[in-house]
């Protein structure tokens, strides 16, 4: 949901394109340290496994924050649908 609602503050990229700061978005969760934001990159892997995200890492190998995230055009659809304008 966190994805959706950063996808909808961004402006709602048709390709379902968001930026997510890994430590930013741990710490909303309530995630804390190394464990935490481990725990947020595992959860990225599962929804990445089944589908409903790709992920990248546009930044240095091993030094980066910021993931890009597309949403499955599956999402992007249904959230348009029922949050957007």
């Amino acid at each position: 949901m966190l994805l959706v609602l950063q996808w909808l503050d961004e402006g709602m990229a048709v390709d379902g394109d968001v930026m997510l700061s890994v430590p930013t978005a741990a710490a909303e969760l309530g995630f804390e340290g190394d464990d935490g934001l481990l725990a947020l990159m595992a959860a990225l892997g599962v929804l990445e496994d089944e589908g409903r995200v790709t992920v990248t890492w546009p930044g240095r190998p091993f030094d980066s924050a910021e993931a890009r995230v597309l949403l499955s055009p599956e999402i992007a659809r249904d959230a348009a649908a029922l949050f957007g304008s």
